[in-house]
């Protein structure tokens, strides 16, 4: 907790001014494509024989195995550097029981029949990406020496983003994004010592930088706040926080965001979605719900951080009812002893008229039916402090930033094959 003594407020602002300076002065990062490999191109095109599974009922993986195939736009792209959006779709393969290492092939239909086209091998999800040309796909793998699973058939078309922005320039694009006005909001996710303003945010090096500061013109008082997670005494703060809020709203379809999260605690990165007019109607989140595709709140004590996915509506009286959660499973988008913190992952939301399903880099962790908005909504891209992470804010941590690679917003929804059993 930061306590308010004067001395602590003159060390806040010291801390917080060199970080300023230490932002401003960063050097562009190193040339590379921050992408790493989907999987490699065989270099055969020998056809390969049915295997009989096609057409089968589909039922319980129980010791069988299971495997589908989803078709989805290009929203797998992890990797440690800013990197231009791939513009293929992508095809992922996942099986249950998985196999982390387990071979996995890919086979497209063709005039003479099916043939291998890619190979990769099962991640810690049991799943495997393809970028794909469109065409009919298929993907197999082995449950044993003697047995094999294939997906149902599959056809992959081209996908082409309705919105996209890659934030290149060194400006923000006022024709599309503005600054949301929040000034100390004290109900509706209650920021009391926070407001946003354009000076925490900056674009460089193809990246949108997303971070906090001390209010300038409050720097001699402090604010109390109080919520049924914390209370205590804080500096005024500046947040980020842009939206498309009078430019370009969505109803349904793909909303994916490339993202590198900040390591510090006391601030969450997030991208989200609020209904037109930001207007919510008690009682009936088919008329608007907020959509937290990815908040992130930093670095824990025991080093499992992770995502959280949420939605959320009002009943009368500001009522909040919400699901969702924090996700573990999320980490295993994660390379080996790394964190979200030194990454690029693709966070996106498929949204449609029965239910929100939540990915990382192309793998499903969370699906919800429930508070379906059937209203065009905006998106947002923020860093804020809220009340009940304030007493976690130290004074070093004031110059972290979460980094947006890019944005982009799809008018279709997936296809996935028929769960078929081996």
């Amino acid at each position: 907790m930061i306590t308010a003594p004067p001395s602590t407020s003159r060390a806040l602002v010291t801390a917080v001014l060199t970080a300023a300076l230490v932002l401003a002065a960063t050097p562009p990062a190193p040339a590379d494509d921050g992408n790493r490999p989907l999987s490699p191109m065989l270099s055969s095109d020998t056809p390969s024989p049915d295997n009989g599974i096609h057409g089968k009922a589909p039922g319980k993986p129980g010791k069988a195995g299971r495997g589908t195939l989803v078709s989805l736009p290009p929203v797998v792209q992890a990797g440690s550097t800013p990197a231009s959006p791939r513009n293929r779709g992508q095809v992922v393969a996942t099986f249950v029981p998985s196999r982390p290492g387990a071979s996995v092939v890919l086979e497209q239909f063709r005039a003479r029949g099916w043939k291998v086209v890619k190979r990769d091998r099962q991640d810690s999800w049991g799943s495997a990406a393809f970028e794909v040309r469109p065409g009919r796909y298929r993907a197999s793998t082995q449950l044993s020496r003697q047995r094999t699973v294939t997906t149902g058939p599959l056809r992959a078309g081209t996908w082409t983003p309705s919105f996209e922005d890659t934030f290149s320039g060194t400006t923000l694009d006022a024709s599309v994004w503005n600054d949301q006005k929040r000034e100390h909001e004290s109900v509706y996710a209650p920021r009391t010592c926070a407001r946003a303003d354009p000076a925490t945010r900056r674009v460089s090096d193809g990246v949108l930088h997303l971070g906090i500061a001390l209010d300038p013109t409050r720097l001699d008082q402090r604010c109390s706040f109080t919520s049924p997670r914390a209370t205590g005494e804080q500096s005024y703060l500046l947040n980020s926080q842009v939206a498309t809020e009078y430019t370009r709203s969505f109803n349904h379809g793909f909303m994916s965001a490339r993202i590198k999260p900040q390591r510090a605690k006391g601030m969450h990165s997030s991208f989200w979605l609020l209904p037109e007019g930001t207007q919510f109607t008690d009682g009936d989140p088919t008329r608007g719900a907020e959509i937290d595709v990815m908040e992130f709140f930093g670095e824990t004590s025991d080093q499992n951080q992770t995502i959280g996915s949420f939605v959320g509506y009002y009943e009368p009286g500001w009522r909040n009812v919400q699901f969702g959660d924090l996700f573990p499973k999320a980490r295993r988008a994660l390379r080996s002893r790394a964190e979200w913190w030194e990454e690029f992952h693709v966070f996106s939301l498929e949204w449609s008229a029965e239910e929100y399903v939540f990915r990382v880099d192309g793998r499903e962790y969370y699906r919800e039916t429930k508070a379906v908005s059937h209203v065009p909504q905006y998106l947002v891209l923020s860093m804020l402090t809220s009340d009940h992470e304030l007493n976690e804010l130290t004074p070093d941590e004031l110059g972290d930033t979460a980094q947006v690679d890019w944005v982009q917003v799809y008018d279709r929804l997936s296809t996935t094959s028929r769960p078929v059993k081996g």
